[in-house]
């Protein structure tokens, strides 16, 4: 069974064609140049061969990227003709041709439109082909997951021995996009078996650490999202090859202040059993852990705990581009009219560019034009001014202590509130004695309600 490569759009698949090339035959990813819904290109001066191609090619070898239009004929002449209207010196002199193109071309006799060329073609077959048998490709893309059925990949006994929320993860792969900080969350897992996920809420922290997941899962591990440090250790098993979430509130359907603090204390022992085969990824509260680590390396050496800042993931790094491309997976998966479609496309990169537009708002703004709002800036209003159900259950699961601290923030001057500043305001909002001290309170809030700056 193949991959639906035609739901990706023009940019994940020249993504998996670079990831493929790179991995396949190490053509660095630098060297293409050229977009695939146009021309893209690269010259592989060491040839080409198997696995990519049956029989090996020598020498200089171009290979095009191409996306075309699902159900195009004669794909290998069109590819062809857009690379020499662009690009005809780069043909000169070559006799050997690699097109990657999505579809099934293998029927397809082009009359060759440059030249006397020899055409080999990668097409979807092909592809599938390379993406089930590389699970380091799946890990790198995992929105690949997305356009297939896993049932083939995952065996059963892993399937039934797991605690990953499968089906949320399976419905997350259609529209995830691997960001840069999935990259940096993937190399620091490889480099240190933990990473822990920081920045605030509905930034995709867990959806990084449930496609890391769902990616190992079709490699033969087991996946366990944990609550606390029991759950990890009583399904801890030295034996098998696992990835461990560790997670304070999965959906955020509450908020627990003091859940970073029991995973700070198990720490030492959570740290010392994990191993190239057994990966922990954190997504709860950065501030009690980093606290723990800190101690760790002071006390026991960089040579089996790794430096606190060495394993931190800013999940909250999205740049312009991968907010767009977040927004155009979402809208293509719900598969909206050709109006809202033609809004996105106009004013998508303006709308999205909010800081405050997370994934998660991203998600919820698409749901509503899917619902037939047609005004999308008025729409794209609601959602930054309108808190997420998430956000709303977390806020009122908190004790009054902490309620009235984040009103008390409110009344204080805009920038930076200075400890004095906040006692004070403090002092105007909650009745009666703190439990704790006012900075206490704001650590036990920070990363989730509020940021704290050195």
């Amino acid at each position: 069974m193949g991959y639906d490569l035609d739901r990706l759009g023009w940019l994940q698949f020249q993504q998996l064609c670079t990831h493929v090339l790179e991995l396949d035959a190490g053509v660095a990813p630098g060297a293409w140049d050229g977009d695939a819904d146009q021309c893209r290109f690269v010259v592989a001066d060491a040839g080409l061969g198997p696995p990519l191609l049956d029989t090996p090619i020598r020498d200089w070898v171009l290979v095009q990227c191409a996306w075309l239009r699902p159900g195009a004929r004669a794909p290998v002449a069109i590819a062809l003709e857009t690379l020499a209207a662009h690009h005809r010196e780069e043909l000169r002199g070559l006799r050997s041709y690699v097109l990657m193109a999505n579809g099934d071309a293998v029927g397809d006799r082009p009359q060759p439109v440059v030249g006397d060329l020899t055409v080999n073609v990668i097409d979807t077959p092909a592809l599938s082909a390379r993406i089930d048998a590389r699970p380091d490709l799946r890990l790198a893309m995992p929105s690949l997951l997305g356009v297939r059925d896993l049932e083939p990949l995952i065996p059963p006994a892993i399937g039934r021995r797991s605690r990953l929320e499968r089906r949320e993860a399976e419905r997350l792969a259609a529209v995830f996009v691997p960001t840069r900080a999935y990259a940096r969350a993937v190399r620091t897992l490889q480099d240190h078996c933990f990473a822990v996920l920081t920045g605030p809420p509905e930034m995709g922290k867990t959806a990084i650490a449930r496609m890391v997941a769902l990616a190992k899962m079709t490699d033969g591990w087991e996946a366990h999202e944990c609550l606390s440090p029991d759950d990890l250790l009583g399904a801890f098993d030295p034996k098998a090859r696992q990835v461990f979430i560790a997670d304070d509130a999965f959906g955020s359907t509450e908020y627990r202040a003091d859940a970073g603090e029991r995973w700070a204390r198990a720490m030492e022992q959570l740290l010392g059993s994990l191993d190239s085969r057994h990966w922990l990824i954190w997504t709860s509260r950065p501030a009690p852990l980093h606290a723990a680590l800190h101690r760790l390396h002071q006390e026991r050496g960089a040579e089996r705990f790794p430096v606190p800042a060495r394993v931190l993931v800013d999940a909250a790094t999205l740049d312009a581009e991968e907010k767009v491309l977040i927004l155009f997976r979402h809208a293509k998966a719900a598969g909206l009219s050709q109006f809202p479609r033609r809004g996105l496309v106009r004013m998508g990169p303006v709308i999205v560019s909010e800081p405050t537009f997370t994934p998660e708002r991203i998600r919820r703004f698409v749901l509503r034009l899917a619902r037939g709002d047609r005004d999308l800036a008025g729409a794209a209003d609601a959602e930054l001014t309108t808190p997420t159900e998430a956000m709303a259950t977390s806020f009122g699961a908190l004790g009054d202590e902490h309620r009235d601290l984040l009103v008390a923030l409110l009344d204080t001057p805009p920038g930076p509130v200075a400890e004095r500043e906040l006692v004070a305001a403090l002092r105007r909002h909650h009745d009666g004695f703190l439990s704790r001290p006012p900075l206490h309170l704001v650590d036990r809030l920070a990363d989730h309600f509020l940021r704290v700056s050195a």
